[in-house]
């Protein structure tokens, strides 16, 4: 196939992906910059979205999600226009669309935002799109800007700074920032501005037969069915029904727009509380107003920039009063824009060691091989929110309801499900969350449940979350469950997080029945917990001995994981995580 070109002038594509913004998007000003030339000639420019209903932003994807992304394509459709430009939207597969649209507009160039983590099917489908590219004779340019700093081996990446193999870089947090700091000083460049309207042509073509084609859907339903996939195999699945669902209410909606206010609002209206900010300290039991940014959902979907972030922080750092306690990284602001850099960089040195292996346990160099059960039973009920123990059921009824739960909350549920209780594998926990959050992102959920399983960067696994004592300091009353377990919400304070502890007469008096309109708990967490410490020492054991048999004579190894050795350290009794 070869494009169309009625002329000699430029006809440039901007393809849109994850990175739904306009300001600091430097594929996007690229492609600007070739429709401008230093002659003042000016050609064409097609801001494209394309909804790929087998991305991973759609795959697997709650109806609140779907929502969320809508309303970012309309919103980066509003701000085009204000511009005088707009987006044109397509759905399908982009290795079929893409042709389609470069021969209707004759397009010559097209940019686009780089995916580095090696995300499996964002790997196919841009290899695909390039083959396609060069048999159309379409040059296409990708620009890294997902992350604070390139991942890969690119002047002024990650990798390239270890010396080019992927296998090389640093596994733990630590040693992540020291390699950061000898990159330009550790100095994160600055965001660039958003084109102005100005910067796009003045005498853009107008095809009439376009005035109406190419527009944002409008709902939920609109939006294909993943290609070559059955209900069996995607979730969560929802209906037209659902999408009206009013119990819903996303924790915030979606756009580059409200992603900027978000920052104002959150970070740069309050300079003291940004420079003291130290995310262990934060509450997960607010009822009302979040204890943190809430900006990962915006983060996840490139609706701001890590960059623009990172130096709205700085900003607000500069202006925060002389007796303010400055936090540091890993636990202030900066250090949380840190963390996602450092999974990202994790998710593509797994990828590049074995192609897919990020987000499974399978020749995962990054995750120990633990044996864990499966019950269908269990799983269902801990998605369900229905496992006895409120704490755990009310963060569940939160993630179903918003599409957001703080960090400590998926940190108590996560550890519930796999090594502190049920003993299930941390890849049915990250399947589900990866269909319920807003902020669904492929490197860091697989991190985090990575970490909180104990299989891989954090071994600790005789430290665990208590379902019941954790949040009782935070919360003594039990605000946060009454809200999101109704059913509880008469309980006096004492049983709130043990119901199975008060008396027939107060359950009566409080509209309690156990095992009716509330589960007993689904185990025994004395007894469980102390029962899946032994079974990870076990695991680890395995796994020492599996490393020692194939360790080739005189020659040193690292450990999979890269980070700490198994601890020396004897099971005992659940502590509580600070």
């Amino acid at each position: 196939m070869s494009a169309s070109k009625s002329n000699d002038a430029t006809v440039a594509m901007h393809w849109f992906r994850k990175g739904l913004r306009l300001s600091d998007n430097p594929a996007l000003l690229h492609a600007l910059s070739l429709v401008n030339d230093i002659d003042g000639n000016q050609g064409q420019i097609y801001p494209v979205y394309i909804v790929d209903a087998n991305s991973y932003q759609l795959l697997k994807c709650s109806v609140m999600r779907a929502k969320f992304l809508l309303e970012c394509v309309q919103d980066l459709d509003n701000s085009l226009k204000e511009r005088g430009s707009r987006l044109y939207v397509a759905t399908g597969d982009p290795v079929e669309v893409l042709p389609k649209l470069w021969q209707e507009w004759g397009v010559t160039h097209m940019t686009h935002e780089a995916d580095e983590t090696g995300e499996p099917y964002a790997l196919e489908r841009d290899a695909a799109v390039q083959n396609a590219g060069e048999e159309a004779g379409v040059e296409i340019m990708e620009f890294q800007s997902e992350t604070l700093r390139p991942l890969g081996n690119v002047p002024g990446g990650y990798v390239a700074n270890v010396g080019g193999l992927a296998s090389g870089v640093p596994g733990t947090m630590a040693a992540f920032q020291k390699l950061l700091g000898r990159i330009e000083g550790g100095n994160i460049p600055a965001p660039l501005d958003a084109p102005a309207a100005k910067d796009f042509p003045k005498k853009q073509k107008s095809n009439t037969n376009d005035d109406d084609k190419y527009l944002p859907l409008e709902h939920p339903w609109d939006m294909p069915w993943p290609r070559g996939y059955s209900r069996d195999e995607i979730g969560p699945v929802w209906d037209r029904k659902d999408c009206m669902d009013e119990t819903l209410s996303p924790i915030v909606k979606g756009g580059e727009t409200l992603a900027l206010q978000q920052l104002q609002k959150t970070v740069s209206a309050r300079p003291d509380w940004t420079a003291s900010f130290e995310k262990p300290k934060t509450s997960p039991t607010e009822v009302s107003t979040p204890s943190t940014t809430v900006l990962s959902p915006y983060l996840s979907l490139g609706c701001i920039s890590p960059r623009t972030a990172w130096h709205a922080v700085a900003d607000a750092n500069k202006r925060a009063s002389s007796g303010t306690n400055r936090s540091k990284p890993p636990v202030s602001l900066h250090g949380q824009l840190l963390w996602r850099d450092f999974n990202n960089l994790i998710a593509h040195s797994a990828n590049a060691q074995h192609p897919g292996s990020w987000g499974r346990m399978q020749d995962n160099p990054y995750c120990r091989d633990v044996p864990w059960s499966s019950d269908p039973k269990m799983l269902a009920a801990w998605k369900a929110g229905r496992t006895g123990y409120p704490w755990i059921d009310a963060c569940m009824a939160q993630l179903r309801t918003e599409g957001w739960i703080h960090h400590l909350g998926r940190h108590a549920v996560a550890c519930f499900l796999t090594r502190g209780d049920l003993w299930q594998s941390w890849e049915e926990g990250a399947d589900h969350f990866e269909g319920e959050l807003l902020d669904a992102d492929y490197a860091l959920n697989n991190f985090n449940w990575l970490w909180l399983s104990c299989s891989g960067f954090f071994y600790q696994y005789f430290r665990c979350y208590s379902p019941i004592v954790f949040q009782k300091k935070n919360d003594p009353h039990g605000d946060y469950i009454r809200k999101w377990v109704p059913e509880l919400a008469n309980l006096p304070a004492k049983y709130i997080y043990e119901p199975w502890k008060a008396n027939i007469s107060i359950l009566n008096s409080a509209g309690v029945k156990l095992g009716k309109n509330y589960p007993r708990p689904i185990v025994d967490h004395a007894v469980a917990s102390k029962e899946n410490m032994s079974k990870m020492k076990l695991a680890y054991d395995m796994h020492k001995d599996k490393q020692a048999a194939t360790k080739k004579p005189g020659k040193k190894t690292a450990s999979s994981g890269t980070a700490k050795a198994t601890p020396k350290k004897k099971a005992k009794k659940q502590t509580k995580l600070k």
